[in-house]
């Protein structure tokens, strides 16, 4: 088990503890059995325990050379405990890396309708939060295996490689995924990643980001069904702060409150559903779910906000609704629907 840095201190300073604990029992024990300076005591002391291989500075009696045994059999004792450990701080945390790094291969190789997020820096990491909240299968690439070291990443599938090569979006399943997330810290190399994966998988939704204003343009004709600014998202933020607080302020509250937990969800009617040719007022599912009709979008892509109730749903349709998890959760689950989270 790879050691936390609070036993890496531990070591540290035990080691030191004993290290000292020896060496104040063999000066004391020079200086009461062999009557020695202090001077004395510390330096036969010293090339006892570096085993140097110099003289004693006088002939020993007896219990100073007991004292000499017991000072090599626990200095040596001691330097045996300190390399051990020194390795296993240093060797065994890779080690486990590795090997975990191999299991997650077993159990990526397993999933189906996943979701891939390439990169695991700070904006990464939202997202993994996000899906774990979702509670949507995905699975994290990146570079540094390092990343991955840290105790946050308990319950995540990960694998370390360069998103950029098509071999590492295979491992991650690229050909049986749902979507693709890419937040590289580069816009070059995002673009690489949509065209790859926009190669492998041509029906796979695929969400980036863009730094540059300039590369949003770029990233769409890679292949990129949205493209995120950060800047642009931020700077919408704090003029709506800015502009409307109250009104921030309450939707801010809605998505903190864990009595509540609204969410914004996409659900599609399927082929064979009884709900074809009903009317959204017929099927009830606003009443069941506890949640607001925000719009409905038909396949030829045209988008229609708060339909009238009387609205005839056919295959394919897409209703966004707002409401809490749980509740629309359930309704997936008594009705022929698909979420498109």
């Amino acid at each position: 088990m790879k050691l936390n840095e609070n036993e890496e201190v531990r070591i540290v300073i035990v080691s030191l503890c004993l290290a000292l604990g020896i060496m104040a029992f063999s000066v004391s024990g020079y200086m009461l059995l062999e009557k020695w300076s202090f001077m004395d005591a510390f330096y036969q002391t010293v090339i006892t325990i570096s085993t140097v291989g110099f003289s004693e500075i006088a002939p020993l009696t007896h219990g100073g050379r007991i004292i000499t045994i017991a000072v090599i059999f626990f200095s040596i004792t001691l330097l045996t405990y300190f390399f051990s450990q020194f390795i296993t701080i240093m060797v065994e945390g890779r080690i486990n890396t590795l090997l975990r790094g191999k299991k997650m291969e077993k159990r990526i190789g397993m999933l189906k309708d996943h979701y891939i997020i390439c990169g695991f820096g700070r904006m990464g990491r939202q997202v993994c939060f996000e899906f774990k909240q979702s509670k949507v299968p995905f699975v994290v690439l990146d570079k540094d295996p390092v990343a991955f070291e840290n105790n946050d990443i308990d319950g995540i599938l990960w694998i370390t490689g360069d998103a950029t090569r098509e071999e590492t979006l295979q491992r991650c399943g690229i050909d049986r995924a749902k979507g693709l997330v890419s937040v590289l810290s580069h816009d070059q190399n995002n673009v690489y990643v949509v065209l790859t994966a926009r190669g492998l998988n041509a029906s796979i939704r695929i969400v980036t980001r863009a730094i540059e204003y300039e590369s949003e343009k770029k990233m769409k004709r890679a292949g990129a069904d949205y493209v995120v600014s950060p800047f642009r998202i931020g700077g919408s933020r704090i003029a709506s702060i800015m502009l409307r607080p109250s009104i921030t302020h309450f939707m801010d509250g809605l998505a903190r409150a864990e009595e509540i937990r609204l969410t914004l969800v996409e659900l599609e009617v399927v082929n064979n559903s009884f709900l074809e040719g009903k009317t959204i007022q017929d099927t009830g599912i606003l009443e069941i779910s506890e949640s607001i009709l925000i719009g409905l979008r038909r396949t030829d892509e045209s988008m229609k906000i708060r339909p009238s109730m009387d609205t005839v749903l056919r295959q394919g349709d897409q209703l966004v609704l707002m409401g809490q998890l749980e509740a629309i959760n359930r309704l997936e689950m008594l009705y022929s629907f698909k979420s498109v989270k």
